[in-house]
């Protein structure tokens, strides 16, 4: 089910935003929104076959450490996702969503963004990005939970 369609069948209000091809970060600025109220996602495999989205801050990097602590594997056993795995939850590489209802799938919420108020994330391919409000992001998810799992960039 593709991140749209579960935000519609959960009721939940949304906005989707096009735009040329984003992939990757370098890209945000096609977008024409706001990188500071961004939530990029990544996507990894576990050991048991579960696929885990982590959304985090656009402009923040990862804690790989806390994503795998937050899943219970080793750091060893985070795997990229791949292009097939992601296709199969109705998304594409460069519009990775955390929006995601299916139940082999933990979405992991960075603790910072709950109550944060609208947010852009991937709407499922390259061309569109998704407005919604941050707390509704879990309210899709079947399996969803916050840690602190990314932190924010140094400064240049």
């Amino acid at each position: 089910m593709t991140p749209t369609a579960a935000l519609a069948d959960a009721g939940i209000e949304f906005v989707v935003h096009t735009h040329p091809p984003i992939r990757t970060e370098a890209d945000l600025h096609l977008t024409g929104l706001d990188p500071r109220v961004s939530v990029k996602t990544l996507a990894f495999e576990v050991p048991d076959g579960s696929v885990v989205l982590v959304g985090m801050p656009g402009l923040w990097r990862a804690r790989y450490g806390a994503i795998a602590q937050a899943v219970g594997v080793s750091r060893s056993q985070l795997r990229p996702a791949g292009p097939d795995r992601l296709r199969s939850l109705g998304m594409e590489p460069g519009g990775v969503s955390p929006v995601c209802a299916d139940q082999a799938v933990i979405v992991v919420l960075d603790a910072s963004l709950p109550a944060s108020g609208q947010v852009y994330c991937g709407g499922g391919t390259s061309e569109t990005t998704l407005q919604l409000d941050a707390d509704d992001i879990l309210r899709v998810a079947a399996r969803g939970l916050v840690a602190a799992v990314a932190e924010p960039q140094p400064a240049r």
